[in-house]
């Protein structure tokens, strides 16, 4: 087993101010495609889905 003080943590790496700004971000683009395409969960979930995806790479290219 490794201590999780020596290991660091699964998810160092992910700057976690960014990926909530990027879903929050993901979020807001999402509502007004589903407003425009009249689908609510594909736009959130597509919103949702490229918020996480600007976070992650951003974290990983301050990383």
């Amino acid at each position: 087993m490794t201590d999780e003080s020596e290991a660091g943590g699964r998810f160092d790496w992910v700057h976690w101010p960014t990926m909530l700004k990027g879903i929050a971000l993901g979020l807001g683009v999402g509502l007004v495609l589903a407003v425009v395409l009249g689908d609510l969960y594909f736009g959130v979930l597509l919103g949702l889905v490229n918020g996480v995806a600007f976070g992650v790479g951003r974290s990983r290219s301050r990383a």
